[in-house]
């Protein structure tokens, strides 16, 4: 395994976070949307309660998913600053409509928890859609520059000509040799681009890199993943719910709260469906297309090998081989050109000026782009072990999760034969109140696991880049040495930890203990002193 930068674990833990308090924020509308419905259609005031308490947790959530987010937003361009040559290109448009979105979050989420109860419930239902619908589309604008970064949409045969096992991503919208010029500068230099890129006058030296702002959200990447990162996060948040739900029914034994599990259960039930065979099958799909060593590494194919199933899944041909990492290294092994030849074919000049800087390629020019190739190969081969592993596992939990809601549903939800089965396999936990809770806790590992696990194989998949195929973490992150001390990430860890879990015991007392959530409030505010 190559030693990863400090700064990678510092910035991994901060997204983690606060994408505990995304699923939620995604979740929670859901299974509050579900009370009010059966509130409304049954005048049971039962629902009215839970969907107010899930308010609360979810005014309190939201405030902690905006803090973490700036912390992740501060560490993006202070530890990354190489990131603000995405940020202000591909990235540029998508960012500033979720800013739009953040803002209409706020109001309708507002809205929401003044008006409920003092409105019908339709009202209330419309209101938490219109603050779920633009939640939601600031999922799919972070989605979309999260999946630039995986597949980078828009450079067309770019990363192709470096590495030819590679598809082609997309139309080609870039100024290739101002992008290529960039990237030979960094090398020749052995300066970052974050370095180069803070320099006054770069930008204008430079000029537009990016003739089509808005080609990250064309992305058929970005597309699955969209759905397929929404409906998680989802699926976390409505588990949660789920659990902490059954958890008052286990320790209670109180009826009123087994008559909230049974709803929310049979919306995640569906939802589940949706997501674990329909959206994940076209987001591996999109995997084997445009990560292929991503998906060397999850299949841990060292060497290319016969599977009839994983290759019906991934190819839908039972015949096709898994590509492994002998064959993407023949492919280097047929590009014969140099960096010269490359420089050449781009009319780019031995010497490149960039923000008042006089820059020598010509040293490279005799570097085969076969050898830094088959260097790259080797790099992301070390991660084999660990996405391997955690793919899989992440898989069993998926697997695990799905039967616990199909248990769970057929146990509420009466279909002869179906019912009979679950009944029997439910009888395994205990009583009911047991049965229910642990299956309801199984929903929680089903998900959280995954995501956590589909999180790290989608990251750390595609080192050694920061961004598939063109940039390295080297090139972006922070040459200031301070950021990698030991002091520096004491604090920083610290400061996240704090603040995190801070947030997950306020939502805790506002689920379990309203009044002494308020009390606490109180007195941090200073009120009655």
């Amino acid at each position: 395994m190559t030693n990863p930068n400090p700064l990678l674990p510092l910035s991994a833990l901060g997204i983690y976070f606060h994408g505990v308090y995304i699923s939620l924020t995604f979740g929670l509308p859901v299974a509050i949307g579900v009370m009010l419905w059966k509130w409304w259609r049954t005048g049971d005031r039962d629902y009215y309660k839970a969907a107010r308490i899930m308010t609360a947790v979810l005014g309190v959530n939201f405030a902690l998913g905006a803090i973490t987010g700036t912390l992740v937003e501060f560490g993006l361009v202070q530890i990354w600053p190489g990131v603000n040559l995405a940020i202000a290109t591909f990235a540029f448009a998508p960012l500033a409509l979720e800013l739009i979105a953040f803002a209409n979050e706020i109001a309708f989420l507002i809205l929401f928890i003044v008006t409920l109860g003092r409105v019908k419930p339709p009202t209330s239902i419309a209101i938490l859609a219109l603050y779920a619908a633009f939640a939601y589309f600031s999922g799919v604008l972070i989605t979309a520059v999260n999946s630039w970064m995986q597949a980078p949409w828009g450079v067309g045969p770019v990363a192709k000509t470096l590495y030819p096992f590679m598809p082609e991503y997309g139309p080609n919208v870039v100024d290739v040799p101002k992008l290529v010029a960039l990237k030979l500068a960094a090398v020749a230099t052995g300066q970052p681009i974050s370095l180069l890129i803070e320099k006054p006058g770069f930008a204008q030296e430079v000029g537009i890199v990016l003739k089509d702002p808005m080609v990250a959200l064309y992305s058929p990447y970005a597309l699955v993943s969209i759905f397929h990162n929404i409906l998680a996060a989802i699926l976390i948040g409505m588990a949660v719910a789920t659990a902490g739900w059954a958890y008052r029914y286990f320790k209670t034994g109180d009826q009123k709260y087994l008559k909230i599990v049974k709803p929310l259960a049979g919306a995640f039930a569906v939802l589940f469906v949706i997501q674990a065979p329909i959206v994940a099958h076209f987001m591996g799909e999109v995997v084997v297309h445009y990560n292929p060593t991503k998906f060397a590494l999850m299949e841990g194919a060292e060497t290319t090998y016969h599977n009839p199933i994983i290759a019906l899944v991934a190819y839908g041909d039972p015949n096709k081989p898994i590509i492994g990492f002998d064959e993407l290294e023949k492919a280097c092994m047929n590009n014969t050109l140099t960096v010269g030849d490359l420089a050449k074919a781009l009319n780019l000049p031995q010497t490149l000026k960039l923000a008042g800087q006089s820059v020598d390629i010509s040293a490279l020019a005799s570097v085969k782009l076969s050898d830094l190739c088959l260097a790259d190969l080797q790099k992301a081969k070390a991660y084999m072990p660990l996405i391997h592993t955690v793919y899989y596992v992440k898989v069993a939990f998926a697997i695990i999760g799905g039967l616990a809601a199909a248990v769970l549903f057929f146990y509420f939800y009466r279909v002869p034969g179906l019912s009979a089965i679950a009944s029997a396999i439910a009888k395994i936990f205990g009583d009911e109140r047991r049965r229910v809770f642990l299956l309801a806790l199984l929903l929680v590992l089903g998900t959280v696991i995954p995501a956590v696990g589909g999180w790290a194989v989608r990251e750390i998949g595609r080192k050694p880049w920061s961004v598939y195929g063109l940039l390295y973490p080297s090139e972006i992150v922070t040459p200031v040495p301070y950021a990698s001390s030991p002091g520096f990430l004491a604090f920083a860890y610290l400061v996240i930890l704090a603040v995190s879990l801070g947030g997950l015991y306020a939502m805790y007392l506002v689920a379990t203990r309203e009044y002494k959530f308020l009390e606490l409030l109180k007195k941090g505010a200073g009120v009655g002193q």
